[in-house]
């Protein structure tokens, strides 16, 4: 082999070495800046969206808290007023509320105005008389009827956090005759004589209004390629799969493999929490990032999850890699003739004696 085509190698070599070297460390130095930079933002828009969700949903608790606080001075209205007065209350403020589904008040035994007795067979109340009043617009009309969630009040005002907001996971309701995934908020009424809980008011609302913020979300920004909404104890709310609502996150959502337990405790702790899983969907890594909605009302927690893909956070990395690449492939070229000329014309091969 002539000398100048062994330097011309050895040049090459080196120039490929050093060139592809500094090239490769520079873009794996700018795939994890990108990836960080990912994860913070993607960090950054779940705890947005979590501070929007509780300013929904606290929204609704102003709303009762409210009402709780013109009902605590029932004692300054005719008993035999009460009743009456608050059911008017209540159909003012139902009527204002297309989100719910029912509105109701509970209150405990006599405690209203000392008369369940005379109230027995009265609708709104229970078959003893208790007040237990509540409107649906179930059928597409608004109607009274007599409250569903009696004994779940009851429960309430006799446990310890009687004095607390309470949230339950949805239940079914039908609404227009299609069964509806409907959450129920309780909030309580106190004496303030008496330093006590004696009733609740609250309501049941269509938890698909929840839906549209997850789908909105996807599709205005495509950096986000899942999101989710969870309750505390698992249920799901929301999802970018919507036949998934209704199920517990612990049953369905593969996407988080290895990592699910952390992440069924995270949401039961009310924590933030960070992974990556690989999506064999979409082929490719996805970033996930969870931050607790607090609903500082209440003692029950939600959970939003916001996931990227891996492929799309480096695709202009992926892309100024690729033209990198090509042009470190011309740029060899074109050394490779200069240099294999420059030896050419430089190097002079042994004569043979």
């Amino acid at each position: 082999m002539k000398n100048s085509v062994k330097l011309s190698i050895i040049m090459i070599a080196i120039i490929v070495i050093v060139a592809g070297g500094i090239a490769l460390i520079g873009l794996q130095r700018s795939s994890r800046i990108t990836l960080a930079l990912a994860k913070e933002k993607t960090m950054y828009m779940a705890r947005e969206y979590a501070k929007e969700c509780d300013g929904k949903i606290n929204s609704y608790i102003k709303v009762f808290q409210t009402l709780s606080n013109i009902m605590n001075f029932y004692e300054s209205i005719e008993p035999d007023m009460r009743r009456q007065t608050y059911e008017s209350t209540l159909r003012s403020v139902f009527e204002d509320m297309p989100d719910f589904v029912r509105m109701f008040t509970v209150w405990k035994p006599d405690a209203i105005d000392g008369m369940d007795n005379r109230y027995i067979g009265r609708e709104g109340s229970t078959p003893t008389g208790q007040f237990a009043f509540a409107l649906t617009r179930e059928t597409g009309q608004i109607a009274p009827m007599t409250s569903d969630v009696v004994q779940a009040a009851m429960d309430h005002l006799a446990g310890p956090n009687s004095k607390e907001v309470e949230m339950a996971d949805p239940t079914v309701i039908k609404l227009a005759g299609k069964d509806t995934w409907c959450l129920r908020i309780m909030v309580p009424i106190l004496n303030k004589r008496l330093n006590e809980s004696v009733a609740v008011i609250g309501c049941q609302f269509n938890i698909n209004l929840i839906q549209p913020l997850v789908e909105q979300t996807i599709k205005d920004y495509e950096e986000v390629s899942r999101m989710a909404i969870y309750t505390n104890t698992g249920f799901i709310l929301a999802n970018y799969l919507p036949e998934l609502i209704g199920k517990q996150l612990v049953e369905v959502e593969t996407e988080y493999g290895s990592n699910l337990n952390e992440v069924v405790l995270a949401v039961k702790n009310a924590q933030e929490y960070e992974c990556s899983n690989y999506d064999p969907e979409m082929k490719t890594n996805m970033i996930m990032s969870i931050a607790p909605i607090p609903l500082a009302a209440s003692q029950t927690t939600w959970a939003v999850m916001v996931g990227s893909a891996e492929k799309h956070i480096l695709r202009e990395v992926n892309e100024t890699k690729q033209f990198v690449i090509v042009l470190v492939a011309i740029v060899l070229v074109v050394m490779v003739g200069i240099i294999y000329y420059i030896l050419n014309r430089t190097v002079k091969p042994r004569l043979i004696m």
